[in-house]
């Protein structure tokens, strides 16, 4: 008997055990269930979600942007629209451009125009207070940046801008000529030096005369002759032309604020006039420009010309393009509430982009802010061209030729007077290999 009860309390705790089992299986699974729906209820939100930002991520026109050029119909001003559009069109946007023909007005009713119209805007300024307000209202009313294109705005863009150090390298070039007049002749007193401009209400042309111009500070015994041509190489060639069968008819050196096109009726003047000899002869006339474009270094490498500053439109277009991509729209943000405009940390290194030339890969500049202007800029370095390094293949003027060909073709040549550099020639063999001729 006391072993059957045994026998019945044990059936029934075994029988207990496996009830808990069960209901804590049960239980477990019931838990798991529950887990799982919740994951797949929080993946399905995720989900949502993820599709809400994509939506809201999406730019208004379909990731458009705008070029708003100050001219056209030049080398150097299509080119530096040529690199943009390579880079914008590369990281899948669509590239458009307009020119104002050097007009504030034009440009500023373009600003107003496409900022209604693009994602973000690229302005070529027609001069340094002209776009200012459109900008402003760009910006704030139609919430579209504005990148002020390789020349500054004193007021406030959203960019920030890459421009070249055209006061330094107008004043270099007015120190380079100087020296080269005391070496020349052994005294600078009575020597006349012209400098050839553009319009002077474009920010560029008038910094690099205002370094042109530390010859009238420094060297008032030098006969410093100022002329401008306006916009157009036309307009140049006719002032150069003028001056120098005139008041400048003892020219002994040439500043020219832009080259290649601007410089050739420089160029076909000192050959009209006879004042076109090689370097080294004792007649020279020492030309030194800013821009470099392909033309020009073949007349480095001819003799005929002295120094070339050179302009980096290819590094403008990469670093602007990159830093526009990097911080400005990287996302949409800007375009829906509140409609807060991105800003570029301050102060950023840039350095040389790949297969350019800045004048060495280790030199950089920084993105800051300066008192003459409300944007971010970033000052670039001057490459300095010679005939001993006119052949470097990596610069615009040279780099710039399987993509787009000579800025001038075929590139002019002229009579001078005087013996050919004994260098000259193997300048020019070495560059006919580069370009396959």
């Amino acid at each position: 008997m006391k072993k059957t009860l045994l026998w019945i309390v044990m059936l029934l705790v075994i029988t207990s055990l496996v009830g808990l089992l069960f209901i804590g299986c049960k239980e477990e699974a019931a838990e798991e269930e529950v887990a799982e729906e919740e994951e797949e209820v929080a993946e399905e939100e995720e989900e949502v979600a993820e599709e809400e930002e994509e939506v809201a991520q999406e730019f208004k026109f379909g990731k458009t942007m705008w070029l708003l050029h100050v001219f056209t119909g030049e080398f150097w001003w299509n080119t530096i629209a040529n690199y943009l559009q390579q880079h914008v069109e590369e990281s899948g946007w669509t590239f458009n451009f307009v020119s104002a023909d050097g007009s504030d007005t034009t440009q500023a009713d373009q600003i107003i125009t496409y900022a209604q119209q693009a994602d973000i805007l690229f302005v070529y300024p027609t001069s340094t207070t002209g776009p200012n307000e459109a900008v402003r209202e760009a910006e704030e009313t139609y919430h579209c940046p504005v990148v002020a294109y390789t020349n500054y705005i004193t007021g406030k863009s959203a960019g920030g801008v890459l421009m070249y150090d055209d006061e330094t390298a107008g004043r270099q070039m007015a120190e380079e000529a100087v020296a080269w007049i005391e070496e020349q002749y052994g005294t600078t007193e009575g020597k006349t030096v012209i400098a050839i401009n553009g319009d002077l209400t474009m920010s560029g042309w008038k910094l690099r005369q205002d370094g042109f111009d530390w010859i009238k500070a420094e060297h008032p015994e030098i006969n410093y002759i100022e002329i401008t041509g306006g916009l157009t190489p036309e307009g140049w060639a006719e002032v150069a032309d003028t001056t120098i069968a005139g008041a400048g008819n003892d020219v002994v050196a040439i500043l020219s604020a832009s080259d290649g096109a601007y410089l050739l009726g420089t160029m076909q003047a000192l050959e009209k006039y006879d004042k076109l000899f090689y370097k080294g002869d004792p007649n020279h006339v020492f030309i030194a420009s800013i821009d470099g474009k392909p033309s020009t270094i073949q007349w480095v490498r001819q003799g005929l010309v002295d120094t070339v500053y050179v302009q980096v439109p290819d590094v403008m277009a990469a670093v602007q393009w990159q830093l526009a991509v990097d911080y400005i729209i990287k996302d949409a943000s800007y375009q829906s509430e509140p409609f807060t405009m991105p800003e570029i940390p301050l102060p950023l290194e840039l350095t040389q982009p790949e297969g350019t030339y800045w004048g060495g890969a280790d030199i950089t500049t920084t993105l800051q802010m300066y008192d003459f202007s409300e944007t971010p800029i970033a000052i670039s370095p001057l490459p300095r061209i010679t005939y001993e390094n006119a052949n470097t293949w990596e610069i615009y003027g040279n780099s710039i030729i399987p993509v787009l060909g000579y800025d001038l073709d075929p590139i002019p040549t002229f009579e001078a007077q005087g013996e050919v550099p004994e260098w000259s020639q193997a300048l020019l063999d070495e560059f006919a290999a580069f370009v396959g001729e």
